[in-house]
């Protein structure tokens, strides 16, 4: 009975623990899915040598490729600054545009999850290129 006491005790010391982890850890896997659909839609624009746009609802945290229906969700993170081509300036959606030459619309997406730390989702206007770097606010 003492050891599955114990056991009991120490499963509730350490599930809270794995639970915070687990969140913490599929917001951030969201947030990777956006850099994935950001460089996918550059990559879609190089190949067929068309604009492809990668939308955003700041509001709800909806994004989602051009031409595909399905969304994706940024969880647990909110967007403190952004910088994109407005679609809707009072609706707060907007998007970034890549183009055939290679170049993009540019733009950037500030995201603070949390704990604190700061996410920073860059697109290069010139390259197209995509960057995700993190650091404490």
């Amino acid at each position: 009975m003492a050891v599955l006491g114990l056991m009991a005790l120490i499963l509730a010391l350490v599930l809270p623990g794995l639970q915070h982890t687990y969140v913490r850890q599929r917001d951030r896997a969201n947030l990777r899915k956006l850099v994935v659909a950001l460089r996918t839609a550059r990559s879609e624009a190089a190949t067929t040598r068309r604009r492809v746009r990668v939308f955003v609802d700041l509001k709800t945290g909806q994004y989602r490729l051009e031409g595909v229906p399905k969304f994706g969700q940024l969880t647990g993170m909110k967007i403190v600054e952004s910088r994109l081509v407005w679609q809707d300036q009072v609706k707060e959606r907007g998007y970034v545009a890549f183009y055939g030459d290679g170049s993009s619309s540019g733009g950037r997406l500030r995201l603070v999850d949390p704990a604190g730390v700061s996410y920073r989702v860059e697109v290069e206007m010139i390259t197209g290129r995509v960057s995700l770097t993190s650091g404490a606010t």
